[in-house]
């Protein structure tokens, strides 16, 4: 991320739709590899021009205890589809994400579990490992740190606890790392989570919030019904 999206004002949140998505989506335009930018991964080109994403959780009655998600363009076209497995005894997140040809896109894998916090790192085909996101349990709000291949902090998520959320909805920041600088926001409304963030913010950052956004659905439901203020209760 360079230091100039950090001193950006922050985007206009004023502009996310409060509107519930429809059940199916038009599929987003694909970018012929004579267009692809040099120096960005190919899985990752789409997101170049965006700054606003959503994403829509699905609910069918054969995906059992997995989820599955539609990732929604600005324009409220389907980019990739995403799938959480879950298998007893493995990991609770095992995320894939795919694009609208079914091309591997983004993998997202919880490698740490602990009382107090949790490691999910986030793989690109093309390059590896391009990063991991912390949740830290807090008491009264909720912190996720997302940190590049060294585990350096580069940016900070931060809201209220989901228990305070009004009526189920979310309103989180995306910081900088000494939270000086908002560089996005994160809302959700119903089962639709949405975010925004500069133009020009680095494209594998875009991409490690997305991660994050595909993390939340599952968090926002354990801390809705789990007992507050003891973290041994805590499941993402």
């Amino acid at each position: 991320m360079q230091n100039k999206s950090c001193q950006d004002p922050p985007p206009d949140y004023n502009a996310i739709t409060a509107t519930a998505p429809p059940v199916t989506y038009p599929i987003s335009s694909y970018t012929p590899e004579s267009a692809l930018v040099k120096g960005v991964p190919s899985e990752l080109q789409s997101l170049l021009q965006m700054n606003q994403i959503s994403m829509q959780e699905k609910f069918t009655v054969s995906q059992g205890w997995g989820r599955s998600f539609d990732v929604l363009d600005q324009m409220g076209q389907r980019m990739y589809q995403a799938t959480q497995t879950v298998e007893f005894c493995g990991p609770l997140y095992d995320l894939k994400v795919r694009d609208n040809a079914g091309q591997d896109v983004m993998a997202v894998l919880e490698t740490l579990a602990c009382r107090c916090s949790r490691l999910m790192e986030v793989t690109i085909p093309s390059c590896g490992v391009v990063g991991s996101v912390m949740w830290n349990w807090r008491s009264f709000i909720t912190h996720f740190s997302i940190m590049n291949p060294s585990k350096e902090v580069v940016l900070l998520i931060l809201g209220p606890n989901f228990h305070n959320s009004i009526f189920g909805n979310i309103t989180l920041e995306v910081k900088s790392p000494d939270e000086q600088h908002v560089v996005g926001m994160i809302t959700s409304e119903g089962s639709q989570y949405t975010v925004t963030f500069p133009m020009d913010l680095e494209v594998t950052m875009k991409a490690m919030i997305l991660a994050l956004l595909l993390l939340l659905p599952g968090l926002h439901d354990s801390e809705q019904t789990e007992t507050s203020g003891n973290p041994s209760k805590q499941r993402l």
